[in-house]
């Protein structure tokens, strides 16, 4: 075994201290009322010690003694991850770079243990204590595939080989089931397995295609499904596209066992998630009688839940091959954002051949009844952000240990200051997306520019693009992933919903005084039978609701009834307006009528 640890030297006149009393003594003097000094300290302390030579037994009751001034400092750091927009500016990256390099060095400090023992170099110490620094290491591993993934960002270099290095030489030693206490752990107590299980459910769940919030949620809910999952050492065909495979000598995270992988005569696991995707789907099928329910605490609305199973389960085939195309796209993030934008193409002179076009109902809305014109009243709406406000001059420490949050805002309000810049803050954030690749499902692209995006993952996008006639179309998607990295930058997946969109508004049948909701209408496909639907704000309505809408300068009434697709930005109602309700209604009644012949209660008031 081979482990990427940094050289150890012997400490010489200076060296960090490596007692562990000097240990106790030392932490217990650290400046608890300055943060960034404290972490900085803290830090840079650990970093020495990891490049000395120590004693296994003395390295692990060191680090065991440091791990609960460790946790307050992610505790503080964490804050850095959530909500923000991306991609970060660079004092931000800094902070994330600082709690990931935290991380790496509490993991090396274990891994320099196992490698010495590994290696013959120290023979004092015994299983027990072999068994706490492979879980400890795993562990922490878990938590930095969670806080990168949080920016969107991969995993750091030799991550996934040396966690698979770890698991397979306690398999090999018949390490991997025995507990360890750990009073970090909910449970109080874990094993190698049950971590390193939770590692690989957790980058097989694609968490750059969920939320922060989501993404935290399914991380601790992993505690209870792992238990549910099997690790083996057996491959078979029938497990092909079914199971995922390990390849435990190779730098990589599982994916699906392929045949190619059958063929392949390496050191290899099979890892069975067959019990916990049909749990899951019994889950979901207990929460559809609450369609939407809001993410709280630990709840995971069913929407993650069914995403996690699809996941978890058995391979899907891509529908369509991507094709590579450059150039810049338009494109509008937020529903009121993309309905705005939507309404701002219907401003061109009015075409005589699409007059007549307005008079269509919602039920007939299909992609070839859309007018190119969409008329009605623009609304002003903004895309919300979060406020926060630091000084320019802080550097990275001094902003830990003040808890700025440095953010788009901060950065746009540090340089209304300089009057230099003030222009390029006001240049269209809608023209700084490039595409990378395109299918006829969506588009992956690339946000080109110095400043944040909007893009969240369940976002609603629109993009503009020409059509064969020349003229412009917006198209309504939403954002399914995000990928950030220094070398590339922000790259997003948008899968599309519709290829074209009408801005309307909506506002509760029962409630006609209210303050109208900006919402899009979908046409119907018929060659997929996929009927026409709405975009609502997410959480504003449910099934059954109905609606006055307003759109392309006719009201109508609508009732929602299934909810097609729902995310934390916007719901997607199929609907029915009231000449197709009363249908639907009439034909149900006779289809009953026609099962009881002896039921003659239809008939009564015709005599």
């Amino acid at each position: 075994m081979k482990l990427h640890i940094p050289d150890q030297l012997p400490p010489g006149k200076d060296a960090f201290p490596q007692h562990p009393r000097d240990i106790k003594k030392w932490l217990s003097n650290m400046p608890q009322t300055n943060t960034g000094d404290l972490t900085r300290q803290f830090f840079t302390g650990l970093r020495k010690l990891n490049r000395q030579s120590v004693p296994g037994k003395t390295r692990l009751e060191n680090v065991e003694l440091m791990r609960p001034q460790a946790r307050a400092i992610f505790e503080y750091l964490k804050k850095y991850f959530i909500n923000r927009t991306l991609p970060l500016q660079e004092k931000s990256q800094k902070i994330v770079s600082l709690n990931q390099s935290l991380l790496q060095e509490m993991i090396c400090a274990y891994k320099i243990l196992v490698q010495d023992v590994a290696a013959g170099v120290d023979t004092r110490v015994d299983q027990k204590q072999q068994t706490l620094a492979i879980c400890r290491a795993i562990r922490y591993m878990n938590e930095l595939l969670l806080r990168t993934s949080l920016v969107y960002d991969s995993a750091p270099a030799d991550t996934w080989i040396d966690m698979h290095s770890l698991y397979a030489y306690a398999r090999e030693h018949q390490l991997h089931t025995t507990n360890c206490v750990d009073e970090e752990h909910p449970a109080g107590r874990t094993s190698i397995e049950s971590e390193y299980k939770q590692a690989l459910l957790f980058a097989l769940a694609r968490p750059t295609s969920m939320r922060q919030s989501d993404c935290e949620r399914v991380y601790r809910k992993l505690v209870d499904w792992e238990p549910l999952t099997h690790l083996s050492n057996v491959q078979q065909e029938s497990q092909v596209n079914r199971f995922f495979c390990v390849r435990l000598e190779e730098n990589r995270p599982p994916s699906y066992l392929t045949q190619q992988d059958m063929d392949i005569e390496q050191i290899a696991l099979t890892f069975d998630t067959s019990r916990l995707v049909n749990q899951l789907r019994k889950d979901i099928g207990q929460s559809e009688q609450k369609p939407g329910s809001i993410s709280m605490g630990e709840h995971i609305s069913v929407e993650t839940l069914k995403a996690l199973s699809m996941s978890w389960g058995v391979c899907p085939r891509r529908r369509f091959s991507r094709a590579g195309k450059g150039g810049r796209i338009e494109a509008t993030i937020g529903l009121n954002n993309a309905a705005q934008a939507i309404r701002n193409e219907g401003k061109k002179p009015v075409a005589e051949k699409n007059k007549s076009d307005n008079n269509k109902t919602a039920s007939s809305l299909t992609l070839q009844t859309i007018p190119s014109d969409m008329r009605t009243d623009l609304d002003n709406a903004g895309y919300m952000t979060h406020h926060e406000i630091g000084r320019p001059d802080d550097d990275a420490w001094d902003n830990v240990a003040k808890g700025r949050i440095l953010t788009d805002t901060y950065d746009r309000e540090r340089k209304l200051l300089e009057a230099d810049k003030l222009k390029l803050n006001k240049e269209d954030a809608d023209l700084h997306w490039e595409i990378v690749n395109i299918s006829a499902g969506g588009y992956c692209l690339r946000w080109n520019s110095d400043t944040t995006s909007r893009a969240q993952i369940g976002e609603l996008i629109a993009l503009r693009e020409r059509e064969t006639d020349g003229s412009f179309q917006w198209r309504a998607g939403v954002i399914r992933w995000m990928q950030f990295s220094r070398s590339t930058g922000l790259e997003i997946g948008a899968q599309i919903l519709s290829p074209k969109a009408i801005a309307a508004k909506a506002q509760r049948y029962n409630k006609p005084n209210e303050q109208p909701f900006d919402c899009i209408m979908l046409p119907g496909i018929r060659a997929l039978k996929q009927g026409p639907s709405v975009l609502t704000p997410a959480h504003a309505f449910k099934p059954g609701d109905r609606l006055n809408v307003t759109m392309l300068g006719q009201d109508m009434t609508i009732k929602l009834t299934e909810t097609r697709e729902h995310t934390g930005s916007f719901t997607q109602f199929q609907f029915a307006n009231n000449e197709t309700a009363a249908k639907q209604q009439k034909a149900e009644k006779k289809k009953q009528s026609e099962k009881n012949p002896d039921d003659f209660d239809a008939i009564w008031s015709s005599l």
